[in-house]
């Protein structure tokens, strides 16, 4: 660190692997092993859980969470941010060999946007139901295009926008087209207002994924990244929930509605930070 600078940046990011609540058939809150946040001067922060089991509804081998932040030889600020969960099982139902969620922000030493990067963030061998459901991951955030004079377009608001605007899009009329699309209203209620015309600054924040959508093959419906799983319930993939000034990702949402109620996340981030002054 170097503590001449004149610009002093502050540090925020924290890796959550586990985390939520169960309803029914009993009202318990599931614990979050190996969750971590950074010092507002940055260092490193590394947490690490064994197996894990809450009460056989959800369990893991094992999940860490590593957080780092620091200044770099030419005034920019990088915080790194990754959160891990190995061997998941949730009701048997969702597994995962390994889901990793990874966020990588560069604060650049003029005060100008953030620079954002989702390297590293995937699923392995992700099941449901014994069917692999090999999430296709969107290119614009794992690997952004070139754009004009060959300069590679950035991870920034207006892309976190313009997906959701498009993956909204894409849900809605998956919905509406369902045969059963009265029993999904509630998606077309969640995400609807993101595909609508709308002005510019017009909402704080933003869902979108990096999932554009799975294998078609696997039991239940897919809309996008929604999967909805019968005698299950829901789980949304790789879920970014993005403001102008921070981003947050959960690589699983599971929202239980069987005989078991609640909701939970896996390998879950989030990360922003500020620079002072300002410019």
């Amino acid at each position: 660190m170097r503590s001449s600078a004149q610009k002093i940046h502050y540090f925020h990011a924290e890796a959550h692997p586990f985390g939520g609540f169960i309803e029914k058939p009993f009202q318990k809150h599931i614990p979050s092993p190996a969750s971590g946040s950074l010092p507002a001067v940055g260092g490193h922060v590394t947490t690490r859980s064994d197996a894990f089991n809450f009460e056989e509804i959800v369990s893991c081998r094992s999940a860490y969470s590593r957080i780092s932040g620091s200044h770099d030889e030419d005034g920019s600020w990088w915080t790194l941010a990754t959160s891990v969960v190995e061997g998941l099982n949730i009701l048997e139902v969702v597994t995962a060999e390994r889901i990793v969620a990874q966020i990588s922000v560069q604060h650049p030493a003029d005060g100008g946007s953030p620079q954002i990067s989702f390297a590293g963030s995937r699923f392995e061998r992700l099941q449901i139901c014994g069917c692999d459901a090999s999430p296709a991951m969107n290119s614009g955030f794992q690997a952004p295009g070139r754009g004009t004079g060959g300069s590679r377009n950035p991870i920034n608001w207006k892309l976190f926008q313009e997906t959701a605007s498009q993956q909204a899009a894409k849900l809605v009329k998956g919905v509406e087209g369902d045969d059963d699309r009265d029993a999904f209203q509630p998606l077309t209620e969640r995400y609807g207002w993101l595909a609508s015309k709308r002005k510019p600054g017009a909402h704080e924040c933003v869902l979108c994924s990096l999932v554009d959508g799975v294998d078609r093959a696997i039991p239940g419906k897919s809309f996008c990244h929604v999967v909805d799983i019968p005698h299950f319930g829901r789980i949304i993939l790789g879920e970014i929930m993005a403001f102008p000034a921070s981003v947050q990702l959960s690589m699983i949402r599971a929202e239980l509605g069987c005989a078991t109620h609640g909701a939970m996340t896996m390998a879950s981030l989030m990360a922003n930070g500020g620079t002072v002054p300002p410019h």
